[in-house]
């Protein structure tokens, strides 16, 4: 596959959605079970453990748009922030990882009322799916920020500079220039 803009930007928003609909799904199934008392069951995404992670997803698809909207340093500019994007969503989840324990164990606290032990939880491997996907988001902000592409709009939907009086009806009306008067330069 050819490195082109029109390539990079598609993989850039292709693993944004991956990783905001990665983001929504269960990461944790947390069961207390206390004698007495009904058993607390909670069912957690990554989006109730940490909300960063979400936010930063929402900001690696809108980018995509802010690319496509620029062209020149802009451009290079929301490369650099798109780069940035990748290295949040890699700390992020990272700090996710570790923490689990303690984000799970304030999510059941919560859930009960009370501090608690003796909870267990199973957690997925959804967060092997947002690490790679994140270094692929910062390897497309990187490259957008350093590499020049030639992507502009094709020359034939550019418009001719030429002076008023070579003009037809229906160019100079294109143009902003009204046809009907005498003198067109005056206006």
């Amino acid at each position: 596959m050819k490195l082109t803009f029109r390539n990079l930007v598609t993989i850039q928003f292709l693993f944004s959605i991956i990783i905001f609909i990665v983001l929504s799904r269960e990461w944790v199934a947390a069961t207390y079970i206390e004698p007495g008392f009904p058993q607390v069951d909670l069912s957690l995404s990554a989006n109730q453990l940490d909300p960063t992670l979400n936010g930063l997803a929402i900001a690696a698809v809108a980018s995509t748009l802010g690319v496509i909207a620029t062209r020149g340093w802009a451009r290079k500019f929301v490369g650099a922030i798109i780069f940035l994007i990748g290295i949040g969503i890699l700390f992020a989840t990272r700090s996710l990882i570790q923490n689990l324990e303690n984000l799970v164990s304030s999510e059941l606290a919560q859930a009960v009322g009370r501090s608690i032990t003796g909870w267990t939880s199973q957690t997925t491997h959804y967060a092997w799916v947002v690490f790679p996907s994140g270094f692929i988001i910062l390897c497309c902000g990187a490259l957008i920020a350093t590499k020049s592409f030639d992507s502009q709009l094709s020359a034939r939907y550019q418009r001719e500079r030429s002076s008023a009086n070579d003009l037809t009806p229906w160019q100079a009306l294109d143009q902003g220039i009204d046809p009907t008067l005498a003198d067109p330069t005056n206006q």
